[in-house]
């Protein structure tokens, strides 16, 4: 069956697609990916609404924090994360201004897949609608080929039947003379 744009769907997928672009750290993924001729991951950059920020001594936590809330990021609800005694990442969501963009790009794509996932879904279903319908018209040609073959083929054996088999003359039943009167011999 053909298919058609559903707008729910296509809603759908945007929200599920917004959802994790917002709640996705940008930065290296080693799952990123598949290579298509190993189906193994492969790692690589992606985007994110969360941004992690790297803070190697403590008494830059404050300023760190500070420097990046005047540019328009507010803290996640992770917050701080120690990564040993001296390290720390801090989460920030990205501000409004940066994700609008990157997340109307992610929509577009988002669409543009649909788009193509349903084009290639009724391009296989013409397909295999003029190959099931190609099935039909060949077997139906055999089958009448074969009943011509078997029409000739009577009419042939016909012919040759009245060739070498000459229809028979009807004899006359013989009459066998009547037995004399008279004298036996």
């Amino acid at each position: 069956m053909l298919k058609s744009i559903d707008s729910r769907e296509l809603q759908t997928r945007k929200a599920a697609a917004e959802e994790q672009f917002c709640g996705r750290k940008a930065g290296i993924n080693h799952f990123a990916n598949v290579d298509p001729a190993t189906g193994r991951p492969v790692g690589g950059y992606q985007d994110g609404g969360i941004e992690a920020v790297l803070v190697k001594y403590a008494e830059d936590l404050i300023p760190t924090y500070i420097e990046y809330t005047a540019k328009g990021y507010t803290i996640t609800t992770i917050g701080t994360v120690a990564i040993n005694a001296n390290t720390w990442e801090i989460y920030f969501n990205r501000p409004e201004g940066q994700v609008k963009p990157m997340l109307a790009a992610i929509l577009h794509k988002v669409e543009a897949d649909y788009r193509a996932e349903i084009e290639t879904h009724n391009e296989k279903f013409i397909q295999d609608q003029v190959d099931a319908q190609l099935r039909v018209d060949t077997a139906r040609e055999e089958r009448e080929q074969a009943k011509a073959v078997a029409e000739k083929r009577a009419l042939v054996e016909v012919e040759i039947r009245a060739t070498f088999h000459p229809p028979q003359e009807t004899t006359a039943p013989v009459q066998t003379p009547a037995p004399a009167k008279g004298k036996r011999s």
